[in-house]
């Protein structure tokens, strides 16, 4: 998509009124500090990385993907439930991280489970699949998150920051009609379902809600539109604890049902915005995990619980690519058709069930394929010419700790980008991320099960990851047609 000639002429004024709109709307987040700014504990502030205008997508498929959002809250709970398929799918992962949390399910089940309240704020990505002209375009889901899905208030800002521009400066003859426009309320869709668990707990004047950050988190704004939504909204207090800080200052009150207490606060729902990643998890005497087994041994609704965070390790996005498996936990049938319509090729590099054929194909032709970690977050995949040179170097363990997956193929288009306040034309592609936010009250009770917003990130169509936080991605939104 190129922007005529009198749309190009509008560019550097959008970009202004844009950067603008984003520094008055909270669409912000903190620079990487200089040296010396670190030095002297100088904090800067800078916009998001912004594409001026909102990008064309397949209506149908928008649409398909949206439909998704709970058919997979309802999978993730599924699995979740089967304790032994988790711990048996996952023991032979040669993966430190991942034996872990492996380690501290065994513990709280055998303990017995605290809190049958479980809260889950998931986000699918997509990518339209289209290698050949010709070839219908295709819905492929890219990873599921079930841990940390961030980016939503931000995400709703940049919809409102279209919304304005293409207002403001009539764009409707330039194709941008805001009758084609989504409404993305993520960020209330996702404090709203705080709120509701929060409530769910029962203790709505003493309790508050804990959200579990990284220290020295640069993305604080998009977390702190969740605290304040909850307030303004709600009249529900939010601290915010890394969990070095919880384990120094948190505790179980063993007389009264477990309740987890930090700093003198109840806690009514844990809410990780960190501990997805082995980097979160670097103290040398174990701090962060003895606070994640303390938060998952306590009354404190979890968000994830440690069942619905395995969920997401990649190995089990793998293994229910198997034939058979997907029907253990979907039994309607419309439902199983549309999650495994969404299925790409996914392929074990576990010593156990290595797939040599494919492997070999991977070898030869290694710009098909993406390598990707257990973990979530993002600058962790292995792409292109490293695919064939990993696969034959790795040991067997090392490569059981990754999957193999066929690569999404999707067609660039031509858009202009704000990016530290340059505007930069680049050929893009995008990731199309459907929030979802799902409460049970125990196996059976479903108290929620909702789609809960959109967030559309584009990148350079010579980019491999597109995480807007690890700095590779910008945030967009579509327009339908």
């Amino acid at each position: 998509m190129s922007p005529n000639i009198k749309f190009e002429e509008k560019l550097n004024e959008l970009k202004e009124q844009g950067i603008d709109w984003a520094f008055a709307n909270g669409l912000i987040m903190i620079k990487k500090p200089t040296e010396e700014e670190a030095k002297n504990n100088v904090v800067s502030v800078t916009h998001v990385p912004f594409s001026l205008y909102p990008s064309k997508m397949n209506r149908k498929l928008f649409n398909e993907a949206c439909e998704l959002a709970k058919d997979y809250n309802l999978l993730v709970h599924n699995i979740s439930k089967d304790y032994d398929f988790l711990q048996n799918t996952l023991k032979d992962v040669f993966d430190d991280f991942t034996q872990m949390l492996l380690n501290i399910q065994r513990k709280v089940v055998k303990e017995g489970i605290k809190q049958k309240i479980s809260l889950g704020i998931f986000r699918s990505d997509y990518m339209f699949h289209n290698r050949n002209e010709g070839e219908e375009e295709r819905v492929y889901q890219v990873e599921l998150n079930t841990i940390s899905s961030s980016l939503a208030v931000v995400s709703n800002r940049v919809f409102n920051l279209h919304k304005y521009l293409i207002g403001r400066n009539d764009l409707r003859e330039n194709g941008y009609e805001l009758d084609n426009h989504p409404t993305n309320q993520s960020d209330k869709e996702i404090s709203d379902s705080i709120a509701m668990a929060h409530k769910l707990y029962n203790k709505l004047d003493s309790s508050v809600v804990l959200m579990i950050i990284q220290d020295g988190e640069r993305n604080i704004y998009d977390q702190k539109g969740i605290e304040f939504q909850l307030w303004s909204n709600h009249g529900i207090k939010l601290i915010r604890r890394t969990m070095k800080e919880i384990n120094e200052r948190g505790k179980l009150d063993e007389e009264n049902s477990s309740r987890l207490v930090v700093d003198g606060l109840e806690i009514s729902v844990a809410y990780y915005r960190s501990g997805y990643t082995p980097n979160d998890y670097t103290s040398s005497g174990g701090d962060e995990w003895k606070a994640r087994l303390l938060i998952e041994r306590s009354l404190a609704i979890k968000c994830p619980t440690i069942a619905h965070h395995l969920v997401g390790v990649k190995k089990i996005q793998q293994v229910l690519a198997h034939p058979g498996v997907l029907e253990r936990f979907i039994k309607d049938k419309e439902s199983l058709e549309r999650v495994k319509r969404s299925f790409t090729g996914l392929y074990s590099l576990s010593k156990e069930d290595i797939d040599m054929t494919v492997v070999n194909k991977a070898i030869e032709s290694p710009q098909n394929y993406v390598m990707k970690p257990q973990r979530e977050g993002g600058g962790n995949n292995i792409y292109n010419d490293q695919v064939a040179v990993s696969l034959k170097s790795m040991s067997p363990d090392d490569l059981s700790s990754y999957i193999l997956m066929d690569k999404i193929m999707s067609k660039s288009f031509k858009t202009h980008v704000v990016r530290d306040r340059q505007l930069l034309e680049i050929e893009g592609l995008y990731e199309l991320g459907i929030y979802s936010v799902f409460i049970s009250n125990g196996d059976d009770d479903i108290v929620l099960n909702e789609q809960a917003g959109i967030l559309l990130r584009t990148k350079t169509a010579n980019s491999d990851e597109v995480g807007v936080a690890a700095g590779f991605g910008l945030l967009d939104s579509p327009i339908l047609e």
